[in-house]
């Protein structure tokens, strides 16, 4: 039974927050781990159910075995979102703990994935972060001398990287946690304490207990200031991510490096600026400052014959023939066949995060994108009705490429093509039968174009 309180605000809050992402039937997920927060949370979206029944509602409770009282917590959470009318599941996760100082963002991380395997295409995420929450993240940011992508904190909404087309919203960011405790002592909610919430070895802890309540006092309206901080630093970094996707577009080399030519023509800024869009376009962490000036000195200015490299937590930065990449560890695809069982329009996901491979149908002569040299492949014919057609990364025999004079091995054409080594196996070679037909984003051979066929290209997720 649902109990309907006075405090209609944090419910108006709530519905004002979702009904704009809601228009049509989809699925809302809660991230519920049976505290205050999200139990307010299941109250909320199980008050929202009763209004709007066509969506499809998941309560979600991760279960991390930290606690003796973690097997209660969940009995506790299954129990009430029962009565609530809410469809649960639990995961179990296992976290190695043996560094403790890490020990949050593994919990994090961990819930994160394993929440993800519950959600649909475009679901939301409910998480109960509120205005408190918000100080503490900003809080913490600083310490660690973060800029304004770290200062912006938590946004009320955002992509979730774990599930394509879904998103996290927090519908309760821009309240105070007291207005929650008040709803649910009114609503006569029952919640479980984590007590390591009360251990202030942890960063967040001591902020929460030490730090916050002082600032309060000296300032009561910090939390609000904060907040609004914290979106004015979102802005500038929607700006930033705006000037270097527009700097991308000029650097970025086709094989997901960057052209160092193109990047000396940029300011310090903007050139740091880029490629930190680019490492984070490939959901890769960020580097420090110190990193990108020893990147700039020891790599990108390294002498001309040298082979420089520059080691950091997410690979290594290295130089081609005037190309800077970050070579990451790659799974080894040589023996890997894709077959295909036609040939006409379809997406194919490529291994180890290559990307998306599209095959386009007839009457593509308008349509084919553009790659190295600015300019455009022809199309491909199609195959007769005998020929398999198959996707390789480690191609055998020679091709002679439209535009280029006789025929060469496919490494040397990788070598001519300025293809650094370690990227040549990662490029999808399209096989009919045996025959080399064309190198993805590459070349294709002679007497395989065609004015009006199929072409194949590569997108990014």
């Amino acid at each position: 039974m649902i109990t309907v309180v006075t405090n209609v605000n944090l419910f108006s809050t709530f519905q004002h927050a979702l009904q704009s992402l809601t228009i049509k039937p989809m699925q809302l997920v809660l991230a519920y781990s049976g505290g205050l927060d999200s139990h307010v949370l299941l109250h909320l979206m199980a008050r929202y159910k009763l209004l709007y029944p066509q969506h499809n509602y998941l309560a979600v409770h991760v279960h991390h075995g930290l606690s003796d009282n973690a097997d209660d917590w969940l009995a506790h959470c299954q129990q009430t979102a029962k009565a609530l009318g809410i469809h649960f599941v639990a995961e179990k996760v296992v976290l190695n703990v043996s560094n403790r100082e890490s020990l949050e963002a593994k919990a994090r991380t961990a819930r994160y994935q394993a929440i993800a395997k519950h959600l649909t295409a475009e679901s939301l995420l409910l998480l109960g972060q509120h205005l408190d929450d918000q100080l503490e993240t900003f809080l913490l940011q600083l310490k660690r001398g973060a800029g304004v992508k770290g200062l912006s904190a938590m946004a009320a909404k955002m992509p979730f990287t774990l599930q394509s087309n879904s998103q996290i919203v927090r519908p309760l960011l821009t309240l105070p946690q007291q207005a929650l405790l008040d709803y649910a002592t009114q609503a006569q909610l029952t919640w479980v304490e984590d007590e390591s919430n009360n251990d202030q070895s942890y960063d967040r802890n001591y902020l929460r207990h030490e730090i916050i309540p002082s600032l309060k006092q000296r300032w009561p309206n910090i939390a609000n200031a904060v907040h609004r901080s914290a979106e004015l630093c979102a802005e500038q970094q929607e700006l930033a991510d705006e000037i270097a996707q527009m700097d991308l577009t000029l650097c970025e080399h086709n094989l997901a490096g960057l052209k160092i030519v193109a990047l000396q023509q940029l300011s310090k800024i903007r050139r740091n600026n880029v490629i930190r869009f680019w490492l984070a376009k490939q959901q890769l962490p960020m580097p420090s400052r110190h990193h990108l000036d020893k990147l700039w000195l020891e790599v990108v200015n390294a002498a001309d014959d040298a082979n420089p490299q520059l080691s950091w937590q997410a690979g290594e930065f290295r130089r081609y023939q005037g190309v800077l990449y970050n070579q990451q560890k790659y799974a080894e695809l040589k023996d890997v066949v894709i077959t295909l069982e036609h040939a006409q329009k379809q997406t194919i996901r490529l291994p180890d995060n290559i990307g998306l491979l599209q095959l386009q149908g007839n009457n593509c002569a308008d349509n084919v994108p553009l790659f190295i040299d600015n300019t455009s492949l022809p199309c491909v014919k199609a195959p007769l009705a005998h020929e398999v057609v198959t996707i390789r990364f480690r191609g055998e025999g020679k091709c002679h490429p439209i535009g280029r004079s006789g025929s060469r091995s496919i490494k040397k054409l990788y070598q001519e093509y300025q293809i650094a080594p370690w990227l040549r196996d990662r490029i999808p070679l399209v096989y009919y039968g045996d025959e080399l037909v064309c190198a993805v984003g590459l070349w294709v051979c002679k007497g395989r174009e065609a004015q009006a066929g199929i072409y194949w290209h590569i997108t990014r997720e």
